[in-house]
């Protein structure tokens, strides 16, 4: 099968979506199938690729509006894309959809996602995908609100496992940071639930910043958090891949920032619970419970910072030993290809 993706700019390393599409496409070369990725920068090379659109069996539409487009919305080169696609086997995968559906969204926010919905929607009525997936919750629940039939697909971490010869100490619990650090988060309730974790372990708490770090009010709030607490925060910089997974692997506890609902478009939170540790993380409230979901591969690994109880569970996890690394590359890949098969059947 040839498999055409479509993303906007790509660049890996620097860019979820091009570490997922990069990673994806070697994964599915190895299983026999002929790949091409097919990217822009503006939306004059869109309208350049939609004329230009190569023969395929599948093409991969990897979506996200400020991807496609810096101001948010692609006006006639999607159209033009879409009327390219039209009568072809298309599959979209939603990394973000638009913008301003929460609960206290500014109104400027409000009226550009109409706009985006609007766009979004008016492309899928055009290209008729055979298969539409969204990574995360909060995608899915706005999805299906506005009708359309969509499945959720996970989105593999962007670091492979490398072996490592790292031992732990006992007296120490390392506690890893990787990805963006949001400024929403909320800090000092972590800074209370670790207390608690040190109080039942009796082992040295650690903080580390693993990556590159951006300053941000995110990073600012951690180092308050970290001073107040007494605990020592460490920040390794930029690191190949190779090295991130070996500093992952020191660790004992992950934390992602990234809100719940959402925690499943985000690569680095995918990297941590592929590599086995338990994940905290904050449910914001903005998608109602009944529709958060998470990949089955890890629901005992994810604790809620609001749970009480969850400081005693996180202790009897990291006292475990450690569990095997997941190919989560290798699980999407097997995922989507069953998923078309299906899709060719029906």
């Amino acid at each position: 099968m040839k498999i055409i993706f479509i993303l906007g700019k790509y660049n890996p390393s620097r860019c979820g979506i091009s570490d997922y599409v990069d990673l994806l496409s070697k994964e599915l070369i190895k299983n026999g199938h002929i790949v091409g990725i097919r990217s822009f920068d503006s939306l004059r090379e869109l309208r350049q690729l939609a004329r230009d659109l190569e023969e395929a069996d599948l093409y991969s539409i990897q979506f996200a509006p400020y991807a496609f487009s810096k101001i948010g919305f692609a006006g006639n080169a999607l159209r033009l894309l879409a009327k390219s696609l039209e009568a072809k086997s298309v599959h979209v995968t939603f990394h973000e959809l638009w913008i301003g559906s929460y609960p206290g969204s500014p109104v400027k926010h409000t009226v550009i996602g109409w706009v985006q919905k609007y766009e979004i929607l008016t492309f899928l009525k055009v290209t008729k995908p055979s298969l539409i997936y969204a990574t995360n919750s909060a995608a899915l629940h706005r999805l299906r609100k506005a009708g359309i039939s969509a499945a959720y697909l996970y989105l593999f971490g962007n670091i492979p496992f490398s072996q490592s010869q790292i031992s732990s100490d006992q007296s120490i619990l390392k506690i890893g940071f990787f990805g963006t650090l949001y400024d929403s988060f909320p800090y000092d309730l972590l800074g209370e639930r670790l207390k608690s974790i040190y109080r039942l372990t009796k082992r040295k708490i650690i903080l580390l910043r693993i990556g590159r770090t951006r300053e941000s009010q995110g990073l600012i709030k951690l180092k308050r958090m970290a001073e107040s607490r007494g605990f020592d925060l460490f920040e390794t910089g930029e690191l190949s891949a190779s090295e991130v997974s070996k500093e992952i692997q020191s660790c004992s506890l992950g934390i992602s920032t990234t809100p719940y609902d959402v925690i499943g478009k985000s690569g680095a939170t995918a990297a941590l619970l592929e590599h086995r540790l338990p994940i905290l993380t904050h449910d914001d409230g903005d998608t109602p419970q009944k529709h958060l979901i998470i990949s089955k591969l890890f629901d005992d690994q994810i604790f809620q910072l609001d749970d009480i109880d969850g400081p005693g569970e996180i202790a009897k996890y990291i006292i475990q030993p450690k569990r095997k690394f997941i190919n989560g590359v290798a699980y999407t890949a097997e995922e989507v290809l069953e998923s078309l098969e299906l899709a060719s059947r029906s």
